[in-house]
């Protein structure tokens, strides 16, 4: 009887932790955005890392300006890239290429930001989008 119980737990857990996880299909894959701006927010949390930032308006692409929701991997994938919960704070200079949400909301999925020092910090575990292939906006 408590084996039964323990599995039956086990399973609820399994998926209620499936259920939470979400897809990055609400972000355009084939668009590549650069974003220059100042962090607002910088959230170190699961299931998944956010970045706020204000992006002044843009006279070549007025779409982009804004306050703008980056959102990337989880903190162990982050950890991983080398990352910390430390790694921004609120008024830290900063580059963010990732790809814009399908809707045309402020919103954005990840790929890699650069420190005003200039260190890259990647989110995207593959790599795909880099400094030397990322396109101009």
């Amino acid at each position: 009887m408590k084996f039964r119980l323990f599995l039956g737990m086990g399973a609820l857990l399994a998926a209620s932790a499936t259920l939470a996880h979400h897809s990055f299909a609400m972000f355009d894959q084939k668009q590549v955005w650069t974003w220059e701006g100042t962090v607002v927010e910088y959230s170190w949390r699961q299931p998944h890392v956010h970045i706020i930032v204000q992006v002044p308006d843009n006279q070549k692409n007025p779409k982009l300006g804004g306050t703008w929701d980056f959102e990337s991997s989880g903190p162990n994938i982050g950890a991983r890239q080398g990352w910390s919960r430390t790694t921004f704070k609120p008024g830290d200079k900063i580059t963010v290429v990732g790809n814009p949400k399908v809707d045309g909301s402020k919103g954005a999925s990840l790929k890699y930001a650069k420190t005003a020092s200039g260190q890259i910090l990647y989110h995207d575990v593959e790599r795909k989008v880099t400094p030397e292939n990322t396109p101009a906006t």
